[in-house]
């Protein structure tokens, strides 16, 4: 295993807030309308919904240092189910549910996916048969060598840098936000940073989500700096924007409402798919502050999460398309 060189610089600015305002103030292919944002705002505050605990579809209880290791590897694998029928599953889940059944299928049968010298050591058939399928389905998610990539890199920085210990990254962050940005620095499978009109904007999703859930993962547990969240933003993927354009909260030119519709893939980094991104990220700012004034103390992730949730299911309109490794 080779030595890491000393930590680069960060690969621009990381402010996800400020770099998707930006962006909202020039985009030419994506508007929020606040109508609907007042109208998804009254909704969601009208509502309680009964989400699903963390234990109840991951790994709770136990060690806090297997609880670290393997959301650590969770988030790491996060991204890019979408594909066309017959899709991957795992005892009869879908995408991310089916990764997250993968691993606690893996975990049940003594595999230690939790541990950080493992993942460095692991090779693409390695994490194929952590990943297997159900019977008459692929045998294995999209993008199996880019998920191999960014497995190994973890475990590798865990154990070089923090002696295996997935615990020990966690518990050195002074904030969520900033256990994202040291994965979005030394790590280059969480570096989710774009360029919008020749600007970097960070968008940090796969990154954010591992510290969110690291602090869900351990609960009580949890180091105090992990259970500050008040830098975490959106986690801005395929879903969520697709939720917010069903209820009316965002707004595509009809070329772009075209090409979605159409099921078009657009490519990852260009000028649509970014802006998708960025204005997912102020539309559910916007969507807090709303909140509030209905006397709903949600943050960020919490709205996030009650958008994921509203959109498993939704068709029509349809998810935007892009083939990437940062959701």
């Amino acid at each position: 295993m080779t030595s890491r060189s000393p930590a680069p610089d960060p690969p621009g600015d990381l402010d996800v807030r400020g770099g998707c305002l930006r962006v909202a103030a020039r985009a030419r292919h994506v508007r929020l309308d606040e109508a609907g944002l007042g109208r998804l705002a009254t909704e969601l505050a009208a509502a309680d919904p009964a989400l699903p605990a963390w234990e109840d579809d991951h790994l709770a209880g136990g060690d806090p240092e297997v609880r670290a290791g393997w959301t650590l590897l969770l988030s790491a694998l996060n991204f890019c189910f979408w594909e066309d029928e017959p899709r991957w599953r795992v005892e009869g889940a879908d995408g991310y549910m089916a990764l997250a059944a993968a691993l606690r299928r893996a975990h049940r049968a003594g595999t230690p996916v939790a541990r950080p010298a493992h993942l460095a050591g692991w090779s693409v058939a390695d994490l194929a048969g952590v990943l297997r399928g159900d019977p008459g389905g692929p045998a294995a998610p999209p993008l199996l060598a880019e998920r191999h990539a960014v497995t190994a890199e973890l475990g590798e920085w865990l154990v070089e840098e923090h002696g295996g210990a997935a615990l020990a990254p966690l518990l050195a962050a002074p904030s969520a936000a900033a256990l994202a940005a040291t994965l979005a620095t030394r790590l280059g499978g969480f570096r989710d940073v774009a360029v919008h009109r020749g600007e970097p904007v960070a968008l940090l999703k796969r990154a954010q989500i591992a510290a969110h859930d690291c602090g869900l993962a351990l609960g009580d547990d949890a180091p105090a700096g992990l259970r500050d969240r008040r830098g975490l933003t959106a986690f801005a993927d395929y879903k969520v924007p697709q939720v917010l354009r069903a209820a009316g909260a965002i707004a595509y030119t009809p070329e772009l409402a075209a090409a979605v519709d159409a099921r078009t893939e657009l490519a990852a980094g260009s000028e649509p798919e970014v802006e998708i991104r960025a204005l997912t990220v102020v539309a559910v700012d916007r969507l807090v502050a709303l909140l509030a004034g209905h006397g709903r103390g949600l943050d960020a992730p919490a709205v996030d999460t009650l958008l994921w949730w509203r959109g498993q299911g939704l068709r029509e309109p349809p998810y935007h398309r892009t083939r990437t490794v940062w959701y």
